[in-house]
């Protein structure tokens, strides 16, 4: 998915972004793959993002932030997708007036 910048703070790309990169030695700081690699396991090049551990992308304090690798970023954010979808789920079939059976 894109990223919006404009829900950033406007220093992300100048001092954010580079301070975490920096912190993470160019790293993925879960799995170790460095910047611009051949992914292990994927064998794709690897970009390092930012990571908001707690899914809020207004909490920007840097024990928030994380330099994952693309693989790394989607296993942590597969739960938080998986729920959010459930809710959007449920909040359609409340807006059709349809219970849940189970």
């Amino acid at each position: 998915m894109p990223v919006d910048y404009k829900l950033y703070p406007e220093d992300w790309k100048t001092r954010i972004r580079p301070d975490i990169l920096e912190r993470a030695h160019h790293h993925c700081e879960f799995c170790g793959v460095a910047n611009y690699w051949p992914h292990p396991e994927t064998g794709s090049r690897v970009v390092l993002t930012i990571a908001h551990l707690d899914q809020d992308i207004t909490h920007n304090d840097y024990k928030n932030l994380a330099a994952l690798c693309q693989c790394c970023h989607n296993r942590h954010d597969a739960p938080f997708r998986a729920l959010h979808r459930y809710q959007n789920r449920l909040k359609k079939l409340k807006q059709r007036g349809q219970l849940r059976i189970f």
